[in-house]
């Protein structure tokens, strides 16, 4: 798999101008967040059809869709990606809340014909405007690369699996390579691209976008209205889904909810964890942040609604900020 492009080096480059060197370039990383199930047997579309947000029905084999995995209260127990392979259905989603899924599908399998694998695989991202261009060598040099469908290929590092992903940054790819084959799809990473990225560099690329993360922006405790994601984890044209009457109730209420996630647009660098503080009251709490060469000090978190709109000023690690929508960044 010999690349001729030569390597980009953006270690040791200030976090701003590694932004900027991934946008325009390209920039992978080892995505430890995040984990797969494959879900297999007869009934299994309309197994997760029936217990996820989103329509897993309508999904054609090399598609993915973003979804929501909720309880009866509506709080989001794991957001996944949906990978419907002619016979499986493959479930992208955070590592820390995998066992829980699968117990959670035990659970309301009741007796039917559905298994459910955990998959030992490495998953990598693959980020900026050269992202594609990294494709071909690994062997998908015929994937047409839309958002939200994927490929599969055999290749000498075994059986890798790509796709274009609508929450991953500076339009980018998820990779996944079995464990087995991961140290060589690393190599030929960095021997044609360079060292990966920082986790600060991906972060700061995600909050420029607004992209929240299940485990890092989004908890349990979290209603599906307060992250702003309803249009992406949401099939509005569903039927009965785990945490459906309380998704139906709010909308009958116009989404109006305690808190909102917003964007801030800081004085100062910001960190996850800072309170968002309002007329000598904590508001909110950031969740992300990063140094962006555009917009500077950034992040994003929850506010409580009486300091939600944009343009509303609060303090965020001892220094002004303001509240903006997001994303900062299209």
């Amino acid at each position: 798999m010999m690349i001729s492009n030569p390597p980009v080096r953006l270690v040791g480059l200030r976090s701003e101008d590694a932004v900027t060197g991934v946008r325009e370039g390209l920039g992978w990383i080892r995505l430890e967040r995040l984990s797969l199930i494959r879900v297999t047997g007869p009934q299994r579309v309309k197994f997760l059809h029936n217990l996820l947000s989103s329509d897993i029905a309508g999904l054609a084999t090399g598609h993915s869709r973003l979804a929501a995995l909720m309880n009866l209260k509506g709080h989001q127990v794991a957001w996944m990606r949906v990978m419907a392979e002619a016979d499986a259905l493959i479930c992208e989603l955070p590592v820390n809340v995998r066992d829980t899924v699968v117990d959670a599908f035990v659970h309301y399998k009741v007796g039917a014909p559905v298994r459910f694998e955990r998959l030992d695989t490495v998953i990598f991202g693959l980020l900026g405007a050269k992202a594609r261009e990294a494709l071909g060598p690994l062997g998908f040099s015929e994937f047409a690369a839309n958002t939200e469908n994927f490929a599969t290929t055999e290749g000498s590092s075994g059986r890798l699996r790509v796709n274009r992903s609508l929450d991953v940054p500076a339009g980018g790819f998820t990779l996944h390579a079995e464990r087995t084959a991961a140290a060589a799809i690393e190599g030929e990473l960095r021997s044609a691209w360079g060292d990966p990225v920082s986790s600060a560099t991906l972060e700061t690329l995600r909050v420029e976008e607004g992209l929240p993360w299940h485990g890092v922006d989004v908890l349990e405790e979290n209603l599906l209205h307060e992250t702003g994601q309803l249009a992406i984890y949401h099939s509005s044209s569903k039927g009965c889904y785990l945490g459906q009457e309380v998704v139906a109730r709010l909308e009958g209420r116009g989404g109006h909810v305690t808190r909102k996630f917003r964007g801030l647009k800081c004085s100062r660098p910001a960190a996850s964890g800072n309170e968002i503080v309002a007329d000598e009251k904590v508001v909110g709490r950031v969740t992300s942040a990063g140094i962006s060469p555009e917009f500077g000090a950034i992040a994003m978190g929850y506010l409580h609604r009486s300091h939600a709109e944009t343009g509303t000023a609060v303090r965020v690690a001892g220094g002004e900020a303001e509240v903006m929508t997001l994303p900062f960044k299209a």
